[in-house]
């Protein structure tokens, strides 16, 4: 790990973050990549690694990097790159390629997103649209299968002073904190979930908040408002149970504690990739009129 990326870790996950600095020459092949590698190029698989192998032959010592960034996510680790010309999309498209294929999250949304707080905004239409903190989440929770791995590029993110700093908390360190029986609760699919505000009038989804994959690891689907908004809803398939919704609660409370959050300040030119069904992220308020700009996309993973 880096000293030079700030943070605040009381929960220990300095051993699940792995912090990486891409050579220096990257940005001096943006003009050319831009060029050579457009936005019609950028949903083609084919085309994302033909442009990220072009671009690691022509500067040394990126294709290591990048192996070792998409070796990191593989072994549960969260994963910062530091020195990406993330005003380049092509840039950011062809070295996320590397963990596994650009998607978009799913058939009628843009491959990459790009957000900045509205300051004129009097309702919140999409995550990352206002200035107020996140909570810890999973992207696309509702989703039958939300995306595997999320990369955040920042193109700006003000000041120190500004706020938007990035938290991580890792699943298996809230499984720590929660008794068995919560656990086994929480695996069940009697959650109901629905999509805030864009399916507002629908009738929720049943989901589980965790599950098991084959290896055993624990994965989580989980937005607090989603859950609210389902469980409210008169229109649920069902109503979860007391002990269903101690689960919850006792699950909530644990995610929101300090202690279990690492905040990283992310700057400039960095992107965070973690995996989304294994770490939760949010962001700390950010600041009246700072100016905060990123990129978000998703890939999926590629095999060792």
């Amino acid at each position: 790990m880096s000293t030079a990326l700030p943070l605040h870790t009381p929960s220990g996950m300095t051993n699940r973050l792995t912090v990486l600095t891409l050579p220096a020459r990257l940005s001096a092949h943006m003009a050319w990549l831009d060029q050579s590698f457009t936005a019609a190029d950028y949903h083609d698989p084919a085309r994302q690694d033909a442009a990220r192998a072009e671009l690691s032959g022509r500067v040394e010592g990126l294709a290591t990097v990048l192996e070792q960034a998409a070796s990191a996510v593989r072994d549960d680790q969260a994963v910062v790159l530091r020195g990406l010309p993330a005003q380049s999309t092509a840039m950011v498209v062809a070295v996320a390629s590397a963990i596994g294929p650009v998607v978009p999250s799913r058939p009628d949304r843009p491959l990459i997103d790009d957000i900045k707080p509205d300051v004129n905004a009097g309702e919140q239409t999409r995550i990352g649209d206002l200035r107020v903190a996140l909570t810890p989440h999973t992207d696309n929770s509702t989703m039958p299968a939300p995306p595997e791995i999320l990369a955040l590029a920042f193109v700006h993110n003000g000041t120190p002073d500004s706020g938007g700093e990035s938290t991580l908390t890792h699943i298996d360190d809230i499984a720590a904190a929660l008794d068995d029986t919560d656990v086994e609760l929480l695996q069940e699919p009697r959650y109901p979930s629905l999509n805030v505000p864009t399916d507002a009038g629908r009738a929720p989804t049943l989901t589980s908040v965790l599950a098991r994959r084959a290896d055993g690891r624990l994965t989580v689907r989980y937005r607090d408002a989603a859950l609210d908004a389902g469980i409210a809803s008169t229109l649920a398939p069902e109503t979860p149970s007391p002990a269903h919704l101690s689960a919850l609660h006792r699950f909530t409370t644990t995610v929101r504690e300090p202690a279990r959050q690492t905040r990283a300040r992310l700057d400039t030119g960095d992107m965070l990739i973690i995996d989304n069904a294994r770490f939760l992220h949010g962001r700390t308020e950010i600041a009246a009129n700072a100016v905060r700009h990123l990129k978000r996309l998703y890939t999926r993973l590629n095999p060792a």
